[in-house]
């Protein structure tokens, strides 16, 4: 009787981490719920996002939000902090006293408040300032939360820059009365 051996050779890491990626990113994509009042920061993270290979949701408002993460449980929440009725940080607490255990959280904001930085750390949550260095920091912090991001970000690069976040939105104001305006 033959006996049949069988030799393998160390597996190619770097193979290995690009085939789960695609593996990833056609079958399992990370769900993602987008949160903040600004629309076109909304449509803007949507847009990016889902080119980078999430599976991603929106909300307006941080009612919305807990509605739709309450019944879609993200694995990441990009969140920002200041909106109207509920802001970001109390619906990250209200996520983790409903369910226990919060998602991977991006808090986003426009300050630099060191009471919501500290906030953020408590939570475990990732802060990203809007700004000149707003994609970086954004992608640094989903690389570190999915690792298998990096390959897709790179891609998603090549197809052209992100828009950039403005801390402020501009605002244009028109009137012909002149008691209107900002001073």
């Amino acid at each position: 009787m033959q006996q049949a051996t069988l030799e393998l050779e160390p597996p190619d890491v770097q193979q290995l981490t690009r085939g789960m990626a695609e593996f990833r990113s056609c079958d399992a994509a990370a769900k993602m719920l987008v949160v903040d009042d600004d629309a076109w920061v909304v449509r803007t993270l949507a847009y990016h996002c889902t080119r980078i290979g999430f599976d991603v949701d929106t909300a307006a408002n941080g009612l919305e939000a807990l509605f739709k993460a309450s019944r879609r449980k993200p694995d990441i929440l990009v969140i920002d902090i200041k909106m109207p009725e509920v802001d970001g940080l109390s619906v990250c607490a209200h996520l983790l006293d409903a369910d226990k255990v919060l998602p991977s959280v991006i808090v986003i904001t426009g300050g630099r408040d060191p009471n919501v930085i500290e906030r953020c750390k408590d939570l475990g949550a990732y802060y990203v300032r809007k700004g000149p260095h707003f994609w970086n920091d954004l992608e640094d912090a989903l690389v570190e939360i999915d690792p298998l991001t990096a390959a897709r970000i790179g891609e998603n690069w090549a197809r052209g820059p992100a828009p950039a976040v403005r801390s402020r939105p501009r605002v244009l104001l028109i009137d012909d009365d002149n008691d209107v305006g900002v001073e």
